[in-house]
């Protein structure tokens, strides 16, 4: 603690020394005018030395932080700095005794600066306060007693009483900056901390980010397994005990994919990672949807659902169709849930460019104090309710943070026995831009079934040849399961590099590239084949993307990369075959086009 105190003090004041010797000019310069003699010239000189003798004893402690401070350079370092004090206050008598009223105001003035000076340095440390107060404290108290000696005639009770409100002014200074500069202190010590803390949260946010992205990747690897044999199950024939067990299967898969989204969003939400798309959005649309999509579930509890567009609501507007319908679906979804009979009915109305959507439900209600907490992550209005209705307490909370990244939020109004409403706003502009109509998944694809065959076979003619990386052996499996249900086949490579390698040495319809593998991921894989394309003249060879990670931005990388179409995991064969047949149809398209 000695050593660091006694190195901050000279680090400092060796930056103030500069200053120190211009103070010492104009205190020079002002008791030669008063006391009209060249004495403050032969001070001005002593000072300066006593200032650069300090300077130089400490030097050692500027130069080397971890320099432990002996007794003697300790001792050293307080003489010089008793010197100081000598110096500085031997200029007081030259302007007390030589200048008349004047020169005692000044005498007085440059001592009491002088005490306020090394008050200031208090907190600093007291030895070497006190070896610099004790010459500039003597010199105030012996000058009056000197006058008296001196002058036995002269009155001294006028400058005793100048002198004693001077040092009660100089001393409540002293304790005011002293006060002022320990709140400084204090505040910038809390503002280190706070800063400290918020930059800890700040890494904390994107570990928990970064390790739930990595585990995302992990936890659906085998959910797409659970989920993809599922589905190959239920094409075959099945006694209906069998069938309703499969089921059971799906749903609660789907109900574990549903929760990982939810943690994911949230993370991004709070990591402030999460980007919106750019896209267009048919409110009406969207509204005819939730109203499909809930009814069923409502009506068989015996609840009413209508969702009811206003015309200054209709039309389309610029934001993310995908968050926005996950708003108007979470508030649909927890009033569903928690009503029990009644009806639940969802008005989307807009003024200008805001979209509101109020969710009314004629449930339980929420409680007062359950109100405050209601948005907070993994909480619903009673602990019961987890085991009564399900559920993980994040919807509400990832709704509130997608609609105040759309510039809105959410608020509620509700009563214990009256129902609630929830009321969610987000700045959506118009535009005279047409949405894309929602195209109902294509039929089938009709194909040969096909033997599974080594990348750099040659497939038989008039096959669709497909070329499928992935580097885990379920998710292979899989896939080869979903497609030889179709009549469809694929050869199977594990990583990017074998991807690059197989279609060189082979003729493929389309190219179905998994994200993360190991050598070489797909992003890069792609690249590698579209610069190869370019550099040999082969036609365009479809790249469809299977990923989980499937964000706008990650799919603007994709797309930049040369990808045609991304169709997420786990794997949905519907949606799968859709995107096979778009992106062959699309390559007919062109080949024709190039053609002609």
């Amino acid at each position: 603690m000695v050593k660091n105190t006694y190195h901050a003090l000279a680090v400092s004041r060796a930056r103030e020394f500069p200053s120190r010797v211009a103070f010492a000019v104009v205190i020079a310069l002002g008791a030669a005018y008063v006391s009209h003699t060249l004495w403050p010239a032969l001070w001005f000189v002593l000072q300066v030395g006593s200032q650069y003798l300090h300077h130089v004893v400490a030097a050692p402690l500027r130069r080397d932080p971890d320099r432990p401070v002996t007794r003697a350079l300790e001792l050293g370092y307080l003489g010089t700095q008793v010197l100081n004090g000598m110096v500085f206050a031997s200029i007081a008598p030259f302007c007390w005794f030589a200048g008349g009223e004047a020169g005692r105001l000044a005498a007085l003035v440059i001592l009491l600066g002088g005490v306020l000076n090394l008050a200031v340095l208090g907190n600093a440390s007291l030895k070497f306060v006190i070896t610099g107060l004790a010459p500039v404290i003597l010199a105030i108290f012996a000058l009056p007693a000197l006058t008296f000696l001196v002058e036995p005639g002269t009155s001294i009770g006028g400058m005793a009483f100048l002198t004693l409100g001077i040092g009660l002014f100089v001393a409540h200074l002293a304790i005011a900056v002293r006060k002022w500069e320990t709140n400084e202190h204090g505040l910038k010590r809390a503002l280190r901390a706070s800063k400290v803390e918020r930059l800890r949260a700040e890494r904390a946010n994107r570990a928990k980010s970064e390790f739930l992205t990595v585990m995302s990747h992990e936890i659906r690897t085998p959910l797409n397994g659970v989920l993809g044999m599922a589905q190959a199950m239920a094409a075959g024939r099945l006694e209906d005990e069998q069938r309703e067990r499969l089921e059971v299967i799906r749903q609660s898969g789907e109900v574990l994919l549903t929760l990982l989204n939810d943690l994911l969003d949230l993370s991004k939400i709070e990591a402030a990672r999460l980007q919106l798309e750019d896209g267009l959005v048919d409110v009406a649309e969207l509204a005819a949807q939730a109203q499909a999509a809930f009814a069923p579930l409502a009506e068989a509890k015996g609840v009413g659902v209508k969702v009811w567009v206003a015309d200054s609501a209709r039309g389309v507007r610029r934001g993310d169709p995908m968050r926005v319908r996950q708003v108007i679906y979470n508030l649909m979804s927890n009033a569903v849930k928690f009503t029990e009979q009644g009806r639940v009915t969802a008005r989307i109305t807009a003024t200008g460019p805001e979209l509101v959507v109020e969710v009314a439900d004629t449930g339980p209600g929420i409680a007062p104090d359950v109100l405050s907490t209601l948005f907070e992550r993994f909480t619903q209005a009673d602990a019961s309710d987890a085991r009564r209705y399900g559920g993980s307490g994040l919807g509400l909370s990832i709704a509130r943070g997608l609609t105040r990244i759309m510039g809105g939020d959410i608020t509620v109004h509700s009563a214990v026995g009256h129902g609630s409403t929830f009321t969610a706003r987000m700045v959506l502009p118009q535009t005279d831009e047409v949405a894309a109509p929602v195209i109902p998944p294509p039929p089938v694809p009709s194909a040969p079934p096909l033997r599974a065959q080594a990348p750099a076979e040659e497939p038989a003619e008039g096959q669709v040849r497909i070329l499928a990386a992935e580097d885990n052996a379920t998710n292979r499996l899989v896939l080869k399961t979903l497609l030889e249900q179709v009549g469809l086949s694929a050869s199977f490579v594990e990583n990017g590099r074998e991807a690059v390698e197989a279609w060189s040495t082979g003729r493929w319809d389309l190219v179905l590239m998994d994200i993360q593998m190991p050598e070489m991921d797909g992003v890069e894989a792609t690249r590698q084949i579209r610069r190869l394309e370019g550099e040999q003249g082969r036609p365009r060879t479809p790249i469809v993307a299977l990923t989980a990670n499937a964000m706008a931005h990650q799919v603007a990388e994709y797309t930049a990369a040369g990808m045609d179409a991304l169709s997420p995991k786990p794997i949905q064969l519907p949606q799968l075959l859709a995107t096979i047949q778009q992106v062959l149809a699309a390559a007919d398209d062109s080949d024709a086009a190039a053609v002609a």
